[in-house]
């Protein structure tokens, strides 16, 4: 049997349906990362740690012995990695990571839990030894991440011996040896996949709960190499992106009461503006990457309109917590970018109600500044918190 509890339950706050990414990069490594701006790697390497979009917030081996969550509660500044044993606040945003052992040859494997995904990680070296893996019933697993080169027939039936027991829904190959077409209609057949494997052309693939599934497993290859944008268009997603952040410098010096002031003219508080800005952002993408992927989720987290219809939804963040949402739908827009492959900007999108790609780019670029001008006059106003 499994030696650890692979069936075990998903953590029951789990902010279950966000979507997260998982990016395959050179020599087998492996990142997730978070809707909330978590990025796990597995199997790091120098070179790869250059590669990455930014730091990782914690790195981890399949040879180390794992039993720890990653968490960063709002208004804390870094996220925290301790183990399951110490106490903790429940954080519905945090990943557990634990390591494990497959089968009487000790086999290696990590398992990730985190939105209502379980996902289990196994390296190469996996499919190169010969013991069996122990049988045992499907464990709900959701997501399987294989990282191998070459695929032998002695790795074929491994391969499916493996995903009989743990039964996930799809599988991801990462640095697989797809130029060779029998091997790869070998491991089609041995897995019994119902659909034929699909081979994407960059490095990222989005999951989350809503991700399509059948009665057989599906079969994803990643390569090593990150998408990228036409030029044009990356001088706009750099705009809009340039925009946020100057917004964000301002958001982050105000306190929490400085962030809930209401102003006497009846205008809106400046956590309302943040809000604002952060939620149409991420509902005009997140309609446009939905009707793409369904792993995606159409996303709306808009504030009412009308300031006597408005309720804050963070009232205790601090500005430093509200601009790092605005941050993390920033990276949620350029994550998943690569769904925005051979579309005309100006075009309208699929999904999208704006007439064109480039007229919404445009559009957030001007948004940002127009809400964060508006909240700096509140600034001057009469009763306004003068704590920083």
């Amino acid at each position: 049997m499994l030696l650890f509890l692979l069936s075990a339950q998903s953590i029951a706050v789990a902010n279950e349906g966000d979507p997260m990414a998982i990016r395959g990069w050179p020599d087998g490594v492996v990142s997730l990362e978070t809707h909330w701006g978590l990025q796990l790697v597995i199997n790091p390497t120098p070179a790869t740690a250059k590669q990455l979009p930014r730091e990782a917030d914690q790195a981890v081996r399949d040879t180390q012995q794992i039993d720890h969550v990653l968490s960063r509660l709002p208004n804390e500044a870094e996220p925290s990695w301790l183990s399951a044993s110490e106490e903790r606040s429940a954080d519905p945003n945090a990943i557990t990571v634990k390591s494990a052992r497959l089968g009487r040859d000790s086999a290696r494997a990590v398992v990730l839990q985190v939105d209502g995904v379980k996902i289990v990680f196994i390296p190469s070296d996996t499919f190169e030894s010969q013991g069996d893996f122990d049988a045992a019933a499907p464990a709900d697993v959701d997501l399987l991440i294989l990282t191998f080169g070459e695929l032998t027939p002695p790795a074929d039936a491994r391969l499916l011996s493996l995903v009989t027991s743990l039964g996930p829904k799809l599988v991801v190959l990462n640095s697989i040896n797809a130029a060779d077409p029998s091997a790869v209609e070998r491991l089609r057949t041995s897995i019994g996949a119902a659909d034929a494997m699909i081979t994407i052309a960059h490095n990222t693939l989005a999951f989350s709960q809503t991700t399509r599934t059948s009665t057989q497993p599906r079969i994803v290859t990643l390569t090593d190499a990150p998408s990228k944008m036409p030029n044009e268009m990356e001088v706009l997603f750099a705009a809009m992106e340039k925009a946020s952040s100057d917004s964000q410098r301002v958001f982050t010096q105000l306190s929490t009461k400085q962030m809930n002031f209401k102003p006497g003219n009846g205008t809106h508080t400046p956590r309302w503006n943040a809000e604002h800005m952060m939620g149409r952002q991420l509902l005009f993408f997140s309609r446009i990457y939905g009707a793409q992927d369904t792993s995606i989720p159409v996303m709306d987290l808009n504030p009412q309109q009308m300031p006597p219809d408005y309720v804050f939804a963070h009232p205790d963040w601090e500005g430093h917590e509200e601009s790092r949402q605005m941050q993390r739908v920033v990276e949620f827009t350029r994550r998943f970018a690569y769904l925005l492959a051979g579309m005309d900007l100006d075009s309208k999108a699929p999904g999208s109600r704006w007439p064109s790609l480039r007229a919404l780019l445009n559009q957030m670029h001007r948004h940002y500044s127009e809400h964060t001008a508006n909240t700096v006059k509140k600034f001057d106003l009469p009763g306004w918190p003068k704590e920083s």
